[in-house]
């Protein structure tokens, strides 16, 4: 690999307007840099992408001099990927080529979508720590290599984006329900009866998720192989999602993934008959609160000098109903958003063949996966799932040693558990192992996860134990009490951020 991108302003300046600068500092020169371009056999590839050919005159361990035509002009070794020397890589006639491509319809794929607004294509793209680099095929024969850093990256889109062609004939069926909404922007094709505003927002939160797995989870990813059009089913009436699934009233399941179906189905939160019934009491009070503003407006009668006094008094009530319905109505959306992330992340990894439904897999890795990334941004703090975690601590109570947790297995492995805490704290440990696998021992767990692709039908809780360890390097005993440690330090500094929070709004009080 040749390096990464380097946003200098001074550098980008220097290439996309050298024709420029260069006509000028050529002034007085012997004309025969005229040829130049006949026999320019050097070629500069630079780490923003592009490429200056012509003839290498100078070179030292600071800076490299080439002559195009218009003169010659110097770079910052720094600024250099790769040198080629006696070949012809550029066909353009003043010698300059740059790696984004002209238009975004234009571009091949795989495409880099970088924040400044620019498009990156190429053959082949891969990562490497914080870097992403495309690979870009040579006419001439042999590849070229380009970086970008991650930090820099808006989005990657690997292949061009996929037809229906492939979805569940299921899922093609319920397209054709009298279901209300239908979007597609590929690779998700989504029916609903949510109200258009609310599947605007899910939708983007969908297409946002996809953008984020694909960059965070690129090395496990055959880039080769186009990924299908994704199928995803919101029910907007809660009753409607518990006959579709088959589910029993009074479940707290908000959405599922179907494996052997490959498509979602979740329900909008916000849709539950306790949300409704809040909300709609909230909208109907502060109509009425209006109504009496209204009236307190255009009374005139003897005690008209204290309506003012009411009509404020009145108000403070309408805005506090207003903000509690807001609230409401927010926690309603961000649940179903996680909910979203949640189950579109085990139908990614299980495309990936990461979660299987046809292999054995530990409830701890299939739960703890789709927790890890049902946060935003992908790999943060899972608040619901630390709390639950900081009340069970703080309550005096131990973990779920990891040696029982790595027994159970996916699929409804967990919801079996008899206790329901014990329900609750198998998701949240499940999350918790797999974001202290992530944060100490990131390059051993992708290892393991990418031995765990390869397993055979044979494998088992026992034999999953044993490859963790084998790439961790530790016995599941040690990293049970490293584990928990970790849990317990980032549980503390939960309780000091809020504490602290208290204190400033004490102080301000």
């Amino acid at each position: 690999m040749f390096g990464t991108m380097r946003a200098d302003k001074k550098m980008q300046w220097l290439v996309l307007l050298c024709g420029l600068v260069l006509l000028a500092s050529c002034k007085g020169k012997d004309p025969s840099w005229m040829s130049v371009q006949q026999k320019a056999e050097d070629t500069l590839i630079l780490k923003n992408g592009s490429m200056v050919q012509g003839v290498i005159v100078e070179e030292n361990k600071d800076r490299v001099t080439i002559r195009i035509k218009g003169g010659e002009i110097g770079f910052p070794l720094a600024d250099v990927a790769q040198v080629r020397r006696g070949e012809k890589l550029v066909k353009t006639a003043d010698g300059i080529q740059s790696a984004y491509a002209p238009s975004e319809k234009d571009a091949p794929y795989p495409r880099v979508y970088l924040k400044d607004g620019r498009v990156a294509s190429g053959s082949q793209i891969s990562k490497e720590g914080g870097t992403f680099y495309l690979k870009q095929a040579l006419k001439e024969g042999g590849n070229i290599s380009f970086g970008f850093d991650t930090d820099k990256v808006e989005k990657v889109e690997l292949w061009p984006p996929p037809s229906d062609d492939h979805l569940n004939k299921d899922f093609k069926q319920l397209r054709g329900l009298n279901l209300k909404y239908s979007f597609k922007k590929p690779p998700y094709y989504v029916v609903s009866t949510v109200e258009s505003s609310d599947l605007v927002l899910y939708f983007k939160t969908l297409q946002q998720f996809y953008a984020d797995f694909s960059m965070r989870f690129l090395e496990f990813i055959d880039t080769e192989k186009p990924a299908p059009a994704l199928g995803v089913v919101i029910f907007g009436d809660y009753n409607d999602f518990l006959k579709y699934a088959g589910l029993p009233k009074g479940t707290n399941m908000a959405g599922f993934y179907m494996p052997d179906k490959k498509y979602l189905v979740l329900f909008n939160v916000k849709e539950i008959d306790r949300v409704r019934f809040f909300v709609a009491r909230a909208e109907y009070i502060e109509k009425s609160i209006g109504d009496v503003k209204t009236r307190a407006e255009l009374y005139s009668g003897t005690a008209s000098a204290g309506k003012w006094a009411y009509y404020d008094f009145v108000e403070k009530i309408q805005f506090k109903f207003e903000a509690d319905r807001v609230r409401l109505e927010g926690w309603a959306r961000d649940r179903t958003m996680e909910t979203l992330r949640h189950e579109a992340g085990h139908q990614l990894f299980d495309l990936l063949g990461i979660d299987s439904g046809g292999v054995y897999r530990g409830a701890w890795l299939s739960e703890g996966l789709a927790e890890y990334v049902s946060t935003d941004p992908i790999g943060g703090i899972n608040h619901e799932r630390l709390t639950f975690l900081k009340e069970e601590l703080e309550a005096g109570h131990h973990l779920m040693p990891l040696q029982y947790l790595m027994s159970i297995p996916n699929g409804a492995g967990i919801r079996k558990l008899q206790d329901p805490t014990y329900t609750l704290l198998g998701y949240a440990q499940s999350w918790g192992l797999v974001h202290f696998l992530m944060e100490r021992y990131s390059k051993q767990f992708s290892g393991y996860i990418r031995a765990v692709m390869s397993v055979g039908k044979d494998y088992n809780a026992q034999k999953d134990s044993a490859l963790l360890e084998k790439h961790v390097g530790k016995s599941v005993k040690e990293l049970d009490a490293e584990y928990e440690k970790y849990i317990r330090n980032i549980v503390a500094a939960m309780r000091d951020s809020v504490e602290d929070e208290i204190r400033r709004l004490l102080q301000k009080a």
